[in-house]
Parts: C-alpha cells; sequence; structure tokens
C-alpha cells in the first residue's frame, strides 16, 4: 500500500518541513505477491475425488425382451454368503434347494474368517474365472456388514457378485440357525 507523506504546515515564518519518515517497509509488493499464490493455489488445486467403489448392476430389460433361460452355474464355482444380525455372517456351498441350519457355517469379518473361507473355496473352484460369489443381506443385517463385504469382494479380487434376496428355504435355515422364528412377511 502507498504511502502518503503529509506535509506539515505547522505555524508561521513561512516555512515548510517535511516530516521525516522512520523508515516503513513499503508492502505493496508483499500483497500482491500473496494475492497471487492464492490465486495460483486456487486454479492449480484438484479437489479431491470422491473415494467410491464401482458397482455395476444389470440393466433391467423391458418384459418382451427377457427370455427365461437357465443358466448351469457349478455350485462349486459359488460361494452365498448370509448378512445376519448383529455382525453375524454365515456361509454355505450347496444348491439353493438343499440348503439347511446345519449347512450354514458361522464366521466374522476379520482376515481368517470370511476372507479366509471365500479364498479358500475360490482356489478350489473348478473353473475360477467363473467364480462368483451371491451376498444376501437378511433384514436385521446393516448398511456397515454390506460395506464389509463389499470390501471383501475387492479384497479376495472376486469381481463378479451378486446381492440378492434370501429365498424362503435360506430363511428357514438362516432363522433355525439363529433360533429366531421365521418373521411373517
Amino acid at each position: 500500500m502507498a504511502e502518503v507523506q503529509v506535509k506539515d504546515s505547522g505555524g508561521g515564518k513561512g516555512k515548510s518541513k517535511v516530516k521525516k519518515g522512520a523508515g516503513k517497509p513499503d508492502m505493496t509488493p508483499m500483497v500482491d505477491l500473496g494475492f497471487l499464490l492464492i490465486t495460483f493455489f486456487i486454479y492449480t488445486t484438484t479437489f479431491s475425488k470422491p473415494n467410491t467403489m464401482v458397482y455395476n448392476t444389470p440393466k433391467e430389460l423391458p418384459p418382451e425382451e427377457r427370455v427365461d433361460q437357465e443358466v448351469d452355474i457349478k455350485v462349486s464355482n459359488t460361494i452365498t454368503i448370509i448378512l445376519g444380525e448383529n455382525d453375524r455372517i454365515f456361509w454355505y456351498q450347496k444348491p439353493l434347494k438343499e440348503v439347511t441350519a446345519d449347512d450354514l457355517v458361522e464366521t466374522d469379518y476379520a482376515d481368517d474368517g470370511i476372507r479366509n473361507a471365500i479364498l479358500l473355496k475360490k482356489g478350489k473352484a473348478l473353473s475360477p474365472e467363473n467364480w462368483t460369489v451371491i451376498i444376501k443381506p437378511s433384514d436385521e443385517s446393516t448398511w456397515k456388514n454390506s460395506v464389509d463385504i463389499l470390501d471383501e469382494m475387492a479384497i479376495t479380487d472376486s469381481n463378479k457378485k451378486a446381492v440378492v434376496e434370501l429365498q424362503q428355504v435360506e430363511k428357514e435355515a438362516y432363522y433355525t440357525k439363529i433360533g429366531k422364528p421365521i418373521p411373517a412377511e
């Protein structure tokens, strides 16, 4: 900022004296540099991008274009995970129609829990390129459970996954396993 020097009109003898300054530094270039730096950082800053997981869902076809066809998926190429209440998690590897409470294996979200089970079963899959994980959250599971299991899918490199609802036979097995009656719909 420029400094204006004021003449002292002082007093009477007709002589005007110029006050001598105390030698203050001129801050104008410093202020300009500050604004220049602020402008530079505003234009060059990249705002943080949201860290989200890509999850593609299939496009729903109109009813006239739907073709019901059965796909032969080998049981050894899939694992079904049921997300239960109170952070409980179960998995099984059987045909859907044969699932009972005894087939549900309870584990947890630890490294040696569901991750170990997925990697073990994926290693034994007949065709690992078709490895599929079916995730079935129960009504009592939380959003955190779903996020945690999707993280496990990324960690175990299980690219084919589906999130679907529990079937009636699975509900019977699950509620029998946890010792609760099946809730009415």
